[in-house]
């Protein structure tokens, strides 16, 4: 035991030494080698050191998205913080370890794994003197919450804390962050309008520091908010601003979100073959899980359009179940919109309604008032054919929320849909009232295929 203990501490001696020699070696370069200083220092007892280049190492492994490499170097700095001293410092280096985790977890899908951990330092958050740590701690808590099912005011209430925390310290990019996350939280929300204002706030300071990430992250989520108003042309433009600064800077996963958002936005605005032909730009470059899912629920949504109904009910159904299997309470409603839709169009009532449903049941519980107006409606046309007595509070609900959040695309969705039913009805004066008021927002908004429904339908009334 002697002798292995001697052995031991000249393991440790030898490992500091290289440790040190690495250090000096490298001194204005120490990012490169952090990952061997992190090993020689985890083993020369130097405890301190080690934790230091093991998070340098994480974040350096993050940049180059290697995922697994980069929890490795995180859990190792959190498992020796466990056997450090309770003090400040070593606080602040588990807040950093925990924190900065937070773009892995978020790639890889697992946001509510990291919600978790997130809240299980809550308590050295508010302890903390730094309101730089407290600031990211509580816009990152937020954008997750705003993603997993926490009610949307949750998640406002953390953004808006960030802001806070900002503001009296002066921290422009903090603010910014804060507010990039605040839009998600307000389009979850459906918030539209203040969503789109919050992006712009950020997107003025990351654009002016060059911070192309977040810019870009800004950009995708002031697209889905313009999807959700019906405002193409604005998502469009985030889009390919997206697109366009992923392109310049060759990062592989901005430029698959940047296809595949543009895809979808053309998907959505119906012209599903501009669609297509984008998520496929982005499928060929070999997508993360996480990001495949969304390629392919968007790719789902375009073969419905272009008629290939079955083909993409399956995508629907697989990416789908991703979702719900990650926990992910918001594209799982958003993208399931798209597969009761395709069932829809296949005549499978009873699929159509029992996918509504299970939407509008997330949505009641955690408030997505855009997926709740659009799920009302799509429930209501599955009700249509068989009992339109029932599918009539649902269609005018979903016209009342879409007016409320000012969603145009759903309230001349909803207008589609009131005009069947009163088609139906026989009552050809109001079918035709609702289908000329529906033509004139998809004409003004530039909604193709639901244009071009409302013409055909006024058309086939001329002929009745």
């Amino acid at each position: 035991m002697v002798y292995g203990g001697l052995l031991e501490r000249r393991r440790r001696r030898l490992h500091g030494i290289v440790a040190a020699a690495i250090e000096e070696l490298h001194a204005g370069s120490i990012d490169e080698v952090a990952e061997l200083l992190a090993y020689h220092f985890g083993r020369s007892g130097d405890t301190d050191k080690a934790v230091d280049y093991a998070i340098l190492a994480a974040e350096k492994a993050q940049r180059g998205w290697a995922h697994i490499e980069a929890l490795a170097h995180f859990d190792a700095a959190l498992k020796l913080l466990t056997t450090m001293p309770d003090s400040e410092v070593n606080r602040e280096r588990r807040i950093d370890a925990v924190t900065k985790q937070a773009e892995i977890k978020f790639a890889l899908g697992r946001h509510a794994e990291h919600i978790h951990a997130l809240e299980g330092i809550r308590d050295l958050v508010d302890r903390t003197p730094d309101p730089r740590r407290r600031a990211v701690w509580y816009y990152w808590t937020g954008f997750l919450h705003s993603l997993t099912g926490a009610r949307p005011e949750v998640a406002i209430a953390y953004c808006r804390e960030a802001s806070a925390i900002a503001d009296a310290e002066n921290l422009d990019e903090i603010r910014a962050y804060a507010e990039s996350c605040l839009a998600q939280a307000y389009t979850v929300a459906g918030e539209l309008q203040k969503a789109l204002t919050a992006g712009e706030r950020a997107l003025a300071i990351f654009e002016a520091r060059g911070n192309i990430w977040w810019t870009c992250r800004t950009l995708w989520i002031m697209s889905t908010t313009a999807n959700a108003i019906g405002d193409w042309a604005r998502s469009l433009e985030c889009c390919r601003r997206a697109l366009q600064h992923g392109q310049e800077v060759d990062d592989l996963r901005l430029k698959v979100v940047g296809w595949w958002r543009t895809g979808s936005t053309h998907i959505y605005r119906g012209d599903p073959e501009t669609g297509l032909a984008c998520c496929d730009e982005a499928l060929a470059l070999s997508p993360i899980p996480f990001d495949l899912a969304q390629v392919r629920s968007a790719r789902g949504h375009g073969l419905i359009k272009t008629g290939e109904t079955a083909g993409g009910i399956a995508e629907l159904r697989e990416s789908v179940s991703w979702f719900e299997k990650a926990g992910l309470k918001f594209s799982r409603s958003a993208f399931g919109l798209f597969l009761a839709d395709g069932y829809l169009r296949q005549g499978q009532w009873h699929l159509a309604r029992r996918e509504a449903e299970a939407i509008l049941a997330i949505c009641r519980e955690v408030g997505y008032r855009h997926s709740e107006c659009a799920a009302e409606r799509l429930l209501g046309e599955a009700l249509l054919p068989e009992d339109a007595d029932a599918a009539a509070p649902h269609l005018a609900t979903a016209l009342r929320l879409a007016e409320e959040i000012g969603s145009k695309v759903e309230i001349a969705k909803a207008l589609l849909a009131q005009a069947d039913a009163a088609q139906m009805a026989g009552d050809r004066p109001a079918a035709r009232g609702l289908l000329e008021r529906s033509l004139r927002l998809s004409e003004e908004i530039g909604t193709i295929d639901d244009a071009a429904r409302a013409r055909r339908s006024l058309a086939g009334l001329e002929h009745i």
